[in-house]
């Protein structure tokens, strides 16, 4: 760049002279170049990153089904290389790797196997010496717990609440298809899952028809489990009791919840990145499902949750409360921890009052069920 300084000329005959020269030029310093074109550059930056993340990500997750099916499921293995034949590699006593095959959603034809771990309650841990899963399940008469995980984990994640189940329950812990190493051959979807756990349903019950058997969801499981329960019933059957931990109402207020901090000020948010997830399938509607569980409900959410709110979990509360009948379907009960407690997204089992909560749930589901009969 250069700066150019026109002096009056004065004429001379037919010619013309310049008094200082037609032209000075001079060069800017060479730190005030570098720092106009950093500053640019800078710039350009910053509006291509701009242009990428609030115009050209929403526009790929519009049009993306396997990015919306990845965000919203999130199946990463945590933990990392898990090895689900072999539980007391994580400290479980008295658990037992297996998997049952089921029909696939898609194609009745197609078959595809899910993987669960049994975990035998304390009182039993030293008193079978069997391995045979079937064995198991048929000869007990204690009350089992089907656990359902959420994202970005599988069944070698929740050891601490394993210890916590294993109180009154036996556990069987499941991987849902997609997660681990269940149903890596298959299309994940909400429907498919869904078909999955009842056949897994229907498969215990061909056991064992005499233990009661409740369900516990956490994070994506409670909505896992709150349309498990819905499908069950359309075929006349009733679990025992439902657990909901840090459950949400819909997808589509979690999704507004998560990706609405950095997205939802967009006039295009809802267009792009909260409808399509809807109409590609993908709702887990807990606040209207909830109302097709016909039995005793505990509601259970952490201040602290940065990860789903816990308001979705008070409203989801105030729905089965309110629209269920309760003398017919069962009441629902709603704890809410204190943020200073620090449980967060994952750890409300951590705190000391939970086993008391159980065993109090389990006398409500018994006092429900022996009302009705």
């Amino acid at each position: 760049m250069c700066c150019c300084t026109f002096k009056k000329r004065r004429r001379s005959g037919d010619s013309y002279s310049s008094v200082e020269g037609a032209c000075m030029c001079r060069m800017w310093p060479l730190w005030k170049m570098i720092l106009v074109w950093g500053l640019v550059a800078v710039a350009g930056l910053i509006l291509l990153a701009f242009i990428l993340v609030f115009i050209g990500f929403p526009i790929t997750f519009w049009l993306s089904y396997p990015l919306q099916r990845f965000l919203t499921f999130i199946p990463i293995n945590s933990p990392k290389n898990p090895t689900f034949d072999d539980p007391l590699s994580y400290g479980i006593q008295g658990a037992y790797n297996f998997y049952v095959t089921v029909q696939d959603y898609y194609d009745p034809d197609t078959l595809t196997k899910i993987g669960a771990w049994l975990i035998l309650p304390e009182s039993d841990m030293t008193n079978v010496n069997s391995a045979n899963i079937t064995d198991i399940l048929s000869k007990t008469d204690k009350d089992i717990l089907f656990y359902f995980h959420g994202v970005l984990a599988n069944r070698a994640k929740p050891i601490n609440q394993y210890g916590v189940f294993r109180k009154k329950f036996m556990v069987i812990a499941v991987d849902h298809r997609g997660y681990g190493d269940s149903g890596t051959d298959v299309e994940m979807s909400e429907p498919a899952i869904v078909s999955d756990h009842v056949q897994l349903y229907k498969w215990l019950r061909g056991i064992n028809q005499k233990s009661n058997i409740y369900y516990w969801g956490h994070s994506l499981g409670t909505g896992i489990s709150c349309h498990t329960l819905k499908k069950l019933k359309a075929e006349s059957i009733v679990p025992r009791g439902l657990v909901l931990e840090a459950p949400f109402s819909t997808m589509a207020e979690e999704i507004h919840y998560v990706l609405g901090k950095f997205f939802g000020w967009l006039a295009y948010f809802n267009a792009t990145m909260v409808k399509p997830v809807g109409d590609n399938g993908i709702l887990w509607q807990s606040v209207s499902n909830i109302l097709d569980v016909d039995c005793p409900i505990l509601i259970m959410n952490a201040e602290d949750d940065g990860t789903i709110p816990w308001t979705l979990g008070q409203k989801l509360y105030n729905v089965a409360i309110t629209q269920r009948d309760i003398s017919k379907q069962g009441n629902a009960t709603f704890v809410h921890f204190p943020a200073d407690k620090g449980y967060n997204h994952n750890d409300v089992t951590k705190d000391p009052s939970v086993p008391q909560l159980i065993e109090d749930f389990i006398t409500t589901c018994d006092n429900f069920w022996s009302n009705k009969t």
